[in-house]
């Protein structure tokens, strides 16, 4: 176990706890972004003592982005907090 010291005492560093910490901060980050949970998920696969952690993170960011296309954007838009999007064409043949 490593250590950390302080002025006046040594302290332990639980790996754990640390690594745990960095964890759920990857959950929130690909909660919020799927660029950065891909992100921060490649570069924890790059790692040889976290690649179950980044393969949880990108799986999490994947699933969660689909989540947000298909479920709640279209919720959010048939209730009326977002805008419906329609492509307007126009016939080659009207006068502009």
């Amino acid at each position: 176990m490593d250590t950390f010291q302080t002025s006046s005492q040594t302290l332990p560093v639980d790996k754990f706890k640390l690594g745990k910490k960095w964890f759920w901060i990857g959950i929130v980050v690909s909660t919020l972004n799927i660029f950065a949970g891909l992100v921060y998920g490649i570069t924890l696969v790059i790692e040889k003592d976290h690649r179950k952690e980044g393969l949880i993170i990108m799986v999490w960011a994947i699933i969660w982005a689909l989540i947000g296309f298909f479920v709640i954007g279209p919720y959010l838009v048939k209730s009326g907090l977002l805008p419906k999007f329609q492509i307007i064409q126009t016939s080659p043949y009207q006068g502009v």
